[in-house]
């Protein structure tokens, strides 16, 4: 077995309080297809014709060319079929064309992986995604006298996604000018400074999301801000937002994704401008589901040479270069050109270099540093290919970066460092470039060289990651360990050597379930076997469970679905057999218990039946929805008054019922009162007796009389 060495770090962070959701959705704007050779397109009615059984396509989606490796499918909703009862996707990515055929009027949803056959670093250089019409078909003849047609509803990429919910009532009541009253949601403040409290769960490692999600309603103000602070040294963020239910880009906010790593608060703030108040009813953060594990090649420097970030300046002053430094506009790194406190001793050095990327030919840019000879007067040179070091004599001729590479600067002749810049609009940058590495050396220049490193292997160490993609990752007889023994592991054909949780071809042999970890499946896919194992409370001889397979019901357990109408009652009625998957049910029973079974494992089930939602990820449970709990030796169903207040596990499964329900729901068993009735009868002093006339003072399962009464408890 291969141990994958542990070199560099691509982590999703799902912290506590983390609820898992199919949130993230790309839609196709359908108003910008167009004709194809044998097809037409009707933007009016969404309406795709063709008259022929090949060459049938209409024009690409607008799905602009890129990475789409965190998109696990496209769904797409088609009606109205005339003379044809299918449609097809035809997908381009990495080189490689697939299609898949959409049978039937309805929303159909295809994975990359599972039904097209891509794999994730596929899906890095997506290329196109179209639409064409049916193949051939014996039941329809298609042709310019009998075209066909199909209604085309929506078009969207589906990317699983987690999110980390802020617990708002753990949110500080006041701090400094402002004040948080989570009974009213009411985030006020008095003054247009220091007028921020810290969102709760919000620090260390964020670099896995990407979003900011809030709801937020005026009150007497329509705008507030969002405060984020780093223990790095970088200066914080400050970003103006509107109210709404809004989802905001950490990027368009101003934060880096290594500035995401180094998180130490993100605070809800009043606005700048004097007081005011905002009705905040959520916020949390989102990001992709799935981890990826794959071997990435990286650029090391040689010995001896001295990397720029972290060097001292003049007066202690230190610079900082956070790589990887993507420059644009005129953008000053590095030092501060005009201060001499920050100027860094060149006089032992001979260059200056610059590893480059993401530069091109019409969006050409340039690099430029600033030195300083014994007199104090400042230099401008021009950074240029490396090849060209030997034979370059003009050092402060303009030179622009059109092709990604090694860059360099002589600067033996200077012994002061000031700064850097790019090239701004005017000097003819049109565009930005992103630096991996900037380093001194002495002599002639040195190459740094390319090195093989593993990404992403650290958040195996997350208890709460569920999923990891490794099938960029060559070798095979790989072996690996999770914090989370729930998490699942797509991978080729003979790669992973795990018995449990590994997804290859969109089949799992083995699924085992961990009571109290996350689970989520970010595609479809077929357990061949499954299991999971819990422990029923043995007081209350009862609790809730959803499962993501059909399970068949183990010796001494009872499961009932519960229904809701009116009044303080649920209405149970038993399951025999075998638990549907994604189907929330109450049980009866007690101690350790396991569920076996196999079959279908959804990815976008809702996980509801009848009055109860089943959840397969640490959360909280929605307000004015009741939980199982047992209180006083007695047992039912209590209404949750607040959202964010009370949590609720993996597997487990929360009631839901009409407005206006009382504060606690019994539960009916089909007619006969089970066993809620029988021990809160015997708190109020009457006594249970079984069939043969005996007292009980701890009813079992079976029928007992109560004041007459036969009552069952199962």
């Amino acid at each position: 077995m291969r141990k994958i060495t542990k070199l560099m770090l691509t982590l999703v962070l799902l912290a506590a309080g983390v609820v898992g959701v199919n949130a993230g959705k790309l839609y196709a704007d359908l108003s910008k297809l167009g004709n194809g050779p044998e097809s037409t397109w009707d933007g009016a009615t969404n309406t795709i014709t063709w008259k022929g059984k090949s060459n049938n396509m209409i024009s690409n989606f607008n799905f602009a060319a890129g990475n789409y490796r965190s998109y696990s499918s496209i769904v797409v909703s088609v009606s109205d079929f005339e003379n044809a009862s299918s449609v097809r996707v035809q997908v381009r990515a990495n080189g490689k064309e697939k299609v898949d055929t959409l049978s039937g009027e309805g929303t159909h949803e295809k994975s990359f992986i599972n039904d097209f056959g891509f794999t994730s670093s596929d899906l890095k250089s997506l290329e196109w995604i179209r639409l064409l019409g049916s193949s051939w078909d014996d039941e329809h003849t298609i042709n310019a006298e009998n075209p066909a047609s199909a209604k085309i509803n929506s078009v969207y990429l589906n990317e699983p996604t987690r999110t980390l919910a802020v617990n708002l009532s753990k949110m500080a009541k006041s701090n400094g000018n402002a004040t948080w009253d989570f009974s009213t949601k009411k985030f006020a403040w008095s003054l247009n400074y220091s007028n921020s409290i810290p969102l709760p769960g919000l620090s260390g490692n964020l670099s896995s999301f990407t979003k900011i999600c809030y709801e937020t309603v005026a009150g007497a103000s329509e705008s507030f801000r969002i405060l984020v602070y780093y223990d790095n040294g970088a200066p914080q963020t400050t970003y103006t937002a509107e109210v709404g239910n809004k989802t905001v880009n950490f990027a368009d906010m101003g934060v880096s994704t290594e500035n995401l790593s180094h998180i130490k608060t993100i605070n809800f703030s009043g606005a700048s401008t004097g007081s005011g108040n905002v009705i905040l009813n959520s916020f949390s953060l989102e990001g992709p589901a799935v981890n990826y594990i794959e071997e990435t090649k990286v650029q090391v420097a040689p010995a001896g040479v001295t990397d720029i970030n972290g060097m001292t300046g003049a007066d202690n002053k230190k610079w900082s270069i956070n790589y990887p430094l993507t420059v644009g506009d005129g953008t000053l790194f590095g030092g501060d050109i005009d201060s001499d406190n920050k100027s860094i001793d060149l006089s032992a050095y001979d260059y200056l270099l610059f590893v480059v990327s993401g530069a091109s030919a019409d969006a050409k840019t340039g690099l430029r540093v600033f030195v300083s000879k014994d007199n104090g007067s400042r230099v401008c040179l021009y950074a240029k290919p490396m090849a060209d070091y030997a034979t370059v004599t003009d050092w402060t001729a303009q030179s622009f970066i059109t092709t990604s590479g090694i860059y360099v600067v002589k600067i033996s002749e200077y012994p002061l460092l000031r700064g850097m810049k790019n090239l701004a609009y005017w000097q003819g940058s049109a565009g930005t470039i992103t630096i991996s590495q900037a380093y001194l050396g002495s002599g002639s220049p040195v190459a740094p060289t390319e090195s093989t490193v593993i990404v992403g292997e650290d958040a195996l160490n997350d208890p709460n990651a569920t999923c990891f993609d490794v099938t960029s990752l060559p070798g095979t007889s790989i072996s690996y360990n999770t914090a989370n023994p729930n998490a699942l592991f797509i991978a080729n054909s003979g790669q992973v050597t795990n018995t449990k949780n590994v997804i290859v071809d969109g089949n799992c042999a083995n699924l085992v379930l961990t009571d109290g970890y996350d689970f989520m499946a970010p595609n479809n896919f077929t357990a061949t076997t499954a299991s999971y194992t819990t422990t029923i409370n043995a007081t209350a001889k009862a609790g809730t469970l959803c499962l993501p397979f059909a399970a068949t019901l183990p010796t001494g357990v009872t499961a009932y679905t519960l229904a809701y109408t009116s009044g303080d009652e649920a209405t149970a009625t038993e399951v025999t057999t075998t638990i549907p998957a994604n189907t929330p049910v109450l049980l009866n029973g007690a101690g350790a218990v396991t569920f076996t079974g196999s079959g279908s494992i959804s990815a976008n089930a809702e996980n509801k039946s009848k009055a109860m939602t089943g959840v397969f990820a640490k959360g909280f449970v929605p307000k004015d929805s009741y939980v199982l709990q047992l209180l006083d030796s007695r047992l039912g169903f209590r209404k949750v008054a607040d959202d964010n207040s009370v949590s609720i596990n993996p597997f487990r499964a929360y009631l839901t019922a009409a407005q206006g329900a009382g504060s606690r729901l019994g539960i009916n068993f089909g007619g006969v009162t089970g066993i809620e009735t029988v021990a809160t009868a015997q708190q109020n002093g009457v006594q249970a007796y079984d069939l043969q006339g005996r007292r009980v003072a701890q009813p079992a399962k079976g029928l007992y009389i109560v004041n007459g009464k036969k009552y069952i408890v199962k």
